[in-house]
């Protein structure tokens, strides 16, 4: 009996100290001021010019309102343009553990553009990438702008994962282009949250407690 509380009192302490590790992203919500050139809250402008925009702009040029995302509130517009000067926002995070698998979940649109002077209908599918400390970790889905200006927007939740290489680093998430160098990808981000990847390890302890709970109720 002894030794049976042991291994259940040790399973449950890894389990409690693997959710303790659990970091958090400051201001995933992207609220913010809306304005030209500015990051939302707690983040920083990485690279150009990224805007914190609502519904209205700035930069809608489509006739009809942008769509918020399911989070609400402002969001984050940013251009990829396939070269070093895509846009970018970035923020320092802490409470990693190296070595941890982590999965960051956000909501992604592609927002097109309408030229003002021609009403033609523009953008190319972009994407986002993800860097820690200058290096690239993850890439999400790209995404195609609608199929007309007056189409509502269309967001998507996805998620990516990553191993962190240090309990804490300069998070960096850049908009970028599936076309050339210029042809311009312009996309909205949202709702950014983190979680840690359960290891295989922890998986398994918690079914060994789930079925050793079984077994003594029998």
């Amino acid at each position: 009996m002894r030794a049976h509380f042991v291994t259940t009192f040790s399973c449950l302490m890894a389990i409690t100290s693997f959710a303790s590790a659990e970091p958090v992203i400051l201001n995933g919500d992207m609220d913010g001021n809306v304005g030209i050139g500015f990051a939302p809250a707690d983040w920083m402008v990485a690279q150009a010019t990224p805007d914190v925009v609502d519904a209205f702009g700035p930069f809608n040029n489509t006739g009809v309102p942008w769509t918020d995302s399911p989070n609400g509130g402002t969001f984050a517009r940013m251009n990829g343009v396939g070269n070093f000067q895509s846009e970018g926002i970035s923020q320092n995070v802490t409470g990693f553990v190296t070595g941890e698998t982590y999965e960051l979940s956000f909501f992604a649109a592609n927002l097109g553009f309408r030229v003002n002077s021609t009403g033609a209908w523009g953008g190319f599918d972009g994407y986002f990438e993800f860097y820690a400390d200058g290096q690239l970790v993850a890439t999400s889905d790209a995404l195609s702008k609608q199929a007309a200006s007056t189409d509502p927007i269309q967001w998507v939740q996805q998620t990516v994962q990553f191993e962190a290489s240090s309990n804490e680093f300069l998070l960096e998430i850049r908009a970028e282009t599936v076309g050339a160098e210029l042809q311009i990808s312009y996309m909205g981000l949202d709702g950014v949250d983190v979680s840690v990847v359960p290891a295989p390890s922890s998986v398994v302890a918690l079914a060994m407690i789930g079925f050793t709970s079984t077994r003594r109720r029998r």
